[in-house]
């Protein structure tokens, strides 16, 4: 079996890319078993918890109101929705990881047409759901991989191509 080897800077970019997509996929599956065990009550009061002194020291911090505002209204449903989408969203990416870095030719057409289709949901949450800067630079990140693993598919897939040479000469 053959695992991706990065011969440039350019492939160790690439590689690293791979790396945080990985982690990302291990976070996700994570945090999707973790949401099986917590309530939407036990993680509203967990969030309070670890935002109140951010709260108290600026009332009008982004990210903690985001959080706490996010959790209030977390119900049963969002739960089950939100496990669902982490679990797809995770496997989609490990499997696009694992197959990539064994250099498998499949693993670069997967990562291509799910991460394609990831990213119409991303632009449409942009563009018609809500603005953010967080999903804008997920986006561009995704874009970057997504140019990543065309190149690379390129490569192996002309590697596949040419014949192996035999060492002797005629």
């Amino acid at each position: 079996m053959s695992t991706y080897k990065p011969a440039s800077l350019f492939d160790k970019v690439f590689e690293g890319g791979l790396l945080l997509k990985g982690a990302s996929g291990v976070i996700e599956l994570l945090s999707g078993l973790a949401l099986i065990f917590v309530t939407p009550e036990r993680l509203h009061h967990f969030i309070t918890f670890i935002t109140q002194q951010e709260l108290v020291q600026d009332p009008h911090d982004k990210l903690a109101n985001l959080l706490l505002n996010g959790t209030q209204h977390f119900g049963q449903g969002n739960r089950l929705f939100l496990i669902i989408y982490l679990w797809i969203h995770a496997a989609v990416k490990l499997i696009a990881v694992i197959g990539i870095l064994r250099n498998h030719l499949w693993a670069y057409l997967f990562s291509l047409i799910s991460l394609g289709i990831l990213m119409l949901y991303q632009v449409y949450s942009i563009l018609f759901i809500k603005v953010s800067i967080g999903m804008i630079l997920l986006t561009l990140f995704d874009i970057f991989i997504l140019f990543m693993i065309w190149r690379e598919y390129g490569k192996v897939r002309t590697s596949l191509g040419k014949p192996k040479e035999s060492g002797t000469t005629s």
